[in-house]
């Protein structure tokens, strides 16, 4: 442990964890059909002090300096919070739970940026930790990785195939609306299984998760970062 780098505010946090939440929440966003709310909230924002004001949607960037990350920890959980409004009984607990995910690892990132530190910031830092770990799951089909996802792209081959046999082989009998019927059916059972697949192989095993578990011990041991 005492061998592990000291904690890099940069390649850690500001292109490291911030690049995965905007991702998840992306793919969130995409997921739960939020994301003409979300690009709009993105194009929305005001230019504020040193804050840039937006030309572009989020889906239009197509790459990102630390800066700008650091500049996007401004105002990302604002825009997860508008964009997820107003969902239905059944969505709400999701949605709040990722929007708390948002804000904890925000809160997190503000408290390690501190220029001093004690015991009552660390202990802060400690539980907004523990809380994002509480719930980082809801953004867990967001962290697929490519042999989770290969894996899905073959199922979902395999599960296209079986839709056209079973189109072709009762073309003749179906009336147009059983066809409709049966399509959606497969549509939304295709989608259920390919989700079901990339949850089951996803996971949160990736260094930079786990070196904020120790920077608490290390500003304890080296100062303020």
């Amino acid at each position: 442990m005492s061998d592990l780098p000291r904690p890099d505010l940069l390649n850690t946090l500001q292109i490291g964890m911030l690049d995965h939440l905007q991702k998840w929440s992306f793919h969130f966003m995409k997921m739960h059909e939020r994301l003409d709310e979300y690009n709009a909230m993105w194009l929305f924002m005001p230019a504020y002090h040193d804050l840039t004001p937006k030309n572009k949607s989020y889906e239009e960037v197509s790459q990102w300096n630390g800066k700008e990350m650091k500049e996007m920890s401004w105002y990302l959980h604002g825009d997860v919070t508008q964009s997820l409004r107003g969902g239905s009984s059944a969505q709400s607990p999701i949605f709040n739970r990722a929007i708390e995910c948002t804000r904890v690892l925000f809160e997190f990132y503000m408290y390690a940026r501190y220029k001093s530190q004690n015991d009552a910031t660390l202990t802060y830092m400690e539980d907004a930790l523990h809380r994002f770990h509480t719930f980082q799951d809801v953004f867990l089909l967001g962290q697929a990785g490519r042999k989770a996802k290969a894996k899905a792209n073959a199922l979902r081959t395999e599960l296209v195939k079986k839709r056209k046999v079973d189109k072709e082989t009762n073309a003749e009998t179906w009336t147009p609306s059983k066809k409709w019927h049966n399509m959606n059916a497969w549509r939304d059972y295709i989608s259920h299984e390919i989700d079901v697949s990339k949850e089951f192989d996803a996971d949160f095993n990736f260094p930079n998760i786990h070196l904020m578990s120790h920077w608490v011990e290390k500003i304890r041991r080296y100062g303020a970062l």
